[in-house]
């Protein structure tokens, strides 16, 4: 089995997210021929994350292609991608609160841009 995670920041009407699901499961059974087992929906701060149970055991690889095209934040998909690439057994994470942030060691400012960025190491 897997379990596809998608992260969308914004809290769409009911009729909106029903269509939405029904699409995502569309997709999934009919252009890839994948089984969907299960959907789920948890309502977060800032938006919801889905979740999409699969009855196929899919790579690490297309788990997160299938939760772009699903639909995944985009910044999300890249930084999973990196962190498969770089053999992270835990990758697919969703975050519904910060548990701690660290405060920067120091704050450089773009010379190009103007940018503020925080620096963690130095």
């Amino acid at each position: 089995m897997t379990l596809l995670k998608l992260d969308v920041d914004m809290h769409p009407p009911k009729l909106w997210l029903q269509q939405w699901i029904d699409s995502r499961v569309f997709i999934l059974e009919e252009l890839f021929h994948l089984t969907v087992l299960d959907t789920k929906v948890f309502k977060t701060k800032r938006g919801i994350h889905i979740y999409i149970q699969l009855a196929q055991k899919l790579s690490d690889e297309e788990t997160n292609r299938l939760q772009f095209i699903c639909g995944d934040d985009p910044t999300r998909v890249k930084i999973n991608q990196m962190r498969i690439e770089r053999g992270i057994k835990r990758w697919n994470k969703l975050f519904c609160k910060t548990y701690y942030r660290r405060k920067p060691r120091r704050i450089v400012e773009c010379q190009v841009c103007g940018n503020k960025i925080p620096l963690f190491v130095e």
